[in-house]
Formats: structure tokens, C-alpha cells, sequence
């Protein structure tokens, strides 16, 4: 997971991300009515605590923040912290690297989120994710992220994004879950492309 390879892809998803800060308020309108939506119906008790990783610009912890959840965001890339962190005052927001997440306590939250971030990186490192994601849930993982099919707009995601998109949708997500100590309780149709996944992590 340190190696030479590895180092180059962090390093590219950086400047990826850095780059594309610009055309986030797109992005934030297609997301965001998605993510409250999805939230609603999957109903999880307001009182628990979340971790949104790869939180970007916030717009997934901020929509678990409007149902009264206490949040909290993680992302590596200044640019995009910045805009998070102007927008949701009432969200505590760190600049931190995913590639670390065994730095962070197990257990430390009760729910572990993330939005559209698997699809983007290699397998392995999203195993890794996944792992950290199972390990650090107290009660609930909750994912969101593209399924196959989807229009022009998710091809041109796939072509900006790099190599990983095409490997991510090949896999089912119940055994690459599985693999990770997660187990899918629910999942949610967000439109034709996306989906969310409720997941509670197996306990060994």
C-alpha cells in the first residue's frame, strides 16, 4: 500500500481533485437533493454521530447535519476543505488522508459515510477503505456511489476520473463488501447511475 505505485496515485487523486474545485457547484446541485432524499428514507437515528470520508465540499455531511446529526468531514484537498468549511460552520471538517485511516480509533463513530469516492480509486485501496470504513463504524457504513449504466455525463466522469471507474463496476458490491467485514441491510435507487448502500459491519 506504500509503495511506488501507490505514491503516484495518491499524488494524481490530489491534483485530480485539487483541479476540478471549480466545477463542484455542478456537481453540489446534482448530489445534493439525492443525498437528502436517500437519507430520509433510510431513517437512521438522528443522535448518532457520522464520519463523512472524502467529504470534499460537504454536501453529504451537510445533509447529514440538516437531519440533526453530529458530523464530522475528512478530505485531503485544501481547495475543497476551503469551500466546505465557508459553507458548513456548524461542521467540524480535517485535513486528512485516507491512506492513514488505521491512525483512527475503531468504533469511533456510529455511522462512516462516503459519496462517490470509491468508484475513483484502485481496488486495493478501496478494500483498504472499506476495511477502515467496517472497522471504525460503530453501528452503520453508508455508501454512495455510481452502479452500471449511466448517460454521457457519468462516461465523462469515467474519462476525467482515470483507469478505476470500469474496474469498480465490473465487481458486485455485495461480495466486495462482503470481503470488507460489511454486510448490505439496504439499498436505495438515487436515479438511473447511483445508488446508497446501508451496510452494518459483521462483527468478528
Amino acid at each position: 500500500m506504500r509503495g511506488k505505485r501507490f505514491r503516484y496515485e495518491r499524488l494524481r487523486s490530489r491534483l485530480f481533485f485539487t483541479g476540478t474545485a471549480i466545477v463542484y457547484p455542478l456537481i453540489e446541485k446534482q448530489l445534493a437533493p439525492r443525498y437528502a432524499k436517500a437519507l430520509e428514507q433510510l431513517s437512521l437515528p438522528r443522535e448518532m454521530t457520522v464520519l463523512d470520508m472524502a467529504t470534499g465540499t460537504g454536501i453529504l455531511a451537510a445533509a447529514f447535519a440538516r437531519r440533526g446529526h453530529e458530523v464530522t468531514g475528512l478530505d485531503f484537498s485544501p481547495a475543497l476543505l476551503k469551500r466546505a468549511i465557508k459553507r458548513f460552520e456548524n461542521i467540524r471538517f480535517e485535513r486528512f488522508d485516507l491512506a492513514f485511516l488505521s491512525q483512527k480509533k475503531s468504533a469511533s463513530f456510529d455511522i462512516v459515510a462516503a459519496g462517490f469516492f470509491l468508484h475513483g480509486i484502485s481496488p486495493e485501496f478501496r478494500q483498504d477503505v472499506l476495511q477502515n470504513m467496517a472497522r471504525m463504524a460503530a453501528e452503520y457504513v453508508v455508501i454512495f456511489d455510481y452502479t452500471q449504466g449511466g448517460d454521457w455525463f457519468v462516461r465523462l466522469i469515467e474519462w476525467f476520473e482515470g483507469p478505476h471507474y470500469r474496474r469498480y463496476v465490473a465487481v458486485s458490491r455485495q461480495e466486495e463488501f462482503a470481503a470488507a467485514g460489511l454486510e448490505i441491510e439496504k439499498s436505495i435507487a438515487c436515479s438511473g447511475f447511483c445508488q446508497a448502500w446501508l451496510c452494518k459491519p459483521v462483527k468478528k
